[in-house]
C-alpha cells in the first residue's frame, strides 16, 4: 500500500512539472532567463525559502559590509539559483558546440594534470551553475560526477538521463557500501575524471576546517579518493558573467605526502576550502548559501 501511495504522489509531483517544462521550452531562453529574474525576486519576497538563514551566514561572514549590501547579494543568491534551473531546463535543446563554447578556462593546468595517465579528481562547489560547469567540461574531457538518488524517481531518471544523454557518466552515492568509492577509482584507473561536490556540510563524519573564520565539516571523499589514486586533485568553481557565459577558475591543489592519512586530508581539504572562500569573498551571490554549510559545528558547539 505504502509503495502504491509513493508511486502516486511520484506521478502527481512529476506530470505537472514535465507539462511546465515543456512549455517553458517553447519560449526563447533571454525570456526564460527574464522570467526565472522575476520568480527570483517573488520568491525572495513572499515565499522567502531560508531568506532568514541567508541572511544571518551573510551577515556573519562579511561583518564589514552593510545590511542594505546584505540584502542585495541575499536576493542575488536567489537570481543565480533561478538562472541556474533555467541552464538546466535547455540543456537539452542546446548543441554541443554551443555549451562547450559557453565556459572558458584555462586548460593547462587540467592538461598537466590528464597527462599523468592517472585520472583526476574534480572539486567543484555549488557556485554559479554548477551543472552548466560539469556540462560544458564534458565536452573537452571525460568526466564521472557523483550525485544523490532523488526521492521521486521518475524526477530522478528524467535529470539523470538528461545529464548522461549530455556526456555526463553518473556515480550514484551509495552510502555504508564501498560501491562509489570502487566506480570511481574505476574511472580513474581508465585515465578519466570524477567530480565530487565538496562545499557542503558533511555532518559529523566530517573534518572541520576553517571557512570564512568559523569551522565547517567538509567531506573527506575526494581527498581520501586522491590519495588512495595518486592522482591529481584540482578545485573548479564556475563563475556566472554579466553576459551570461561561465568562467571557470581552476585551482591544483598539491598532494600532501605527510605519512599521516588523516594529516593528508586536512591539508587538501583545508587548501580547497581558503580557495573556496576566496572565489566567494570575490563573488558571494554565485555561492548556494541556502545550504547550512555550518550545522554541524552549531550543533557540536551547542
Amino acid at each position: 500500500m505504502a509503495v502504491t501511495l509513493r508511486k502516486i504522489q511520484n506521478y502527481a509531483e512529476y506530470i505537472p512539472l514535465r507539462i511546465i517544462l515543456f512549455f517553458i521550452l517553447l519560449l526563447p531562453v533571454s525570456f526564460a532567463q527574464k522570467i526565472g529574474d522575476k520568480l527570483a525576486s517573488f520568491f525572495y519576497y513572499f515565499i522567502p525559502y531560508r531568506k532568514k538563514h541567508v541572511i544571518k551566514e551573510l551577515t556573519l561572514s562579511f561583518p564589514e559590509k552593510s545590511q542594505k549590501d546584505i540584502q542585495t547579494i541575499a536576493k542575488n543568491v536567489y537570481k543565480t539559483f533561478f538562472g541556474m534551473i533555467v541552464d538546466v531546463v535547455f540543456f537539452s535543446k542546446m548543441p554541443d558546440e554551443k555549451i562547450k563554447n559557453m565556459m572558458t578556462y584555462d586548460k593547462t593546468i587540467i592538461a598537466n594534470a590528464f597527462a599523468k595517465g592517472r585520472g583526476v579528481v574534480l572539486m567543484p562547489a555549488h557556485m554559479g551553475s554548477w551543472e552548466w560547469t560539469a556540462l560544458s567540461f564534458s565536452k573537452d574531457y571525460p568526466i564521472n560526477i557523483t550525485v544523490t538518488k532523488q526521492k521521486n524517481e521518475l524526477f530522478d531518471k528524467m535529470l539523470n538521463e538528461s545529464r548522461m544523454n549530455k556526456g555526463y557518466t553518473n556515480i550514484y552515492k551509495i552510502y555504508k557500501t564501498p560501491m562509489m568509492f570502487r566506480d570511481c577509482l574505476n574511472a580513474l584507473k581508465l585515465n578519466q575524471s570524477v567530480s565530487i561536490l565538496s562545499d557542503q556540510d558533511a555532518g559529523r563524519n566530517g573534518m572541520f576546517v576553517p571557512f570564512f573564520g568559523r569551522p565547517a565539516s567538509m567531506p573527506r571523499g575526494a581527498a581520501l579518493l586522491a590519495l588512495k589514486a595518486q592522482c591529481p586533485i584540482i578545485s573548479v568553481f564556475g563563475i556566472r558573467q554579466k553576459d551570461g557565459h561561465m568562467n571557470m577558475e581552476i585551482h591544483d591543489i598539491p598532494l600532501p605526502n605527510t605519512g599521516n592519512k588523516e594529516e593528508d586530508i586536512r591539508i587538501i581539504n583545508t587548501t580547497y576550502s581558503h580557495q573556496l572562500e576566496d572565489v566567494v569573498r570575490r563573488h558571494p551571490e554565485q555561492w548556494f548559501w541556502f545550504h547550512r554549510k555550518w550545522k554541524t559545528q552549531q550543533m557540536v558547539r551547542g
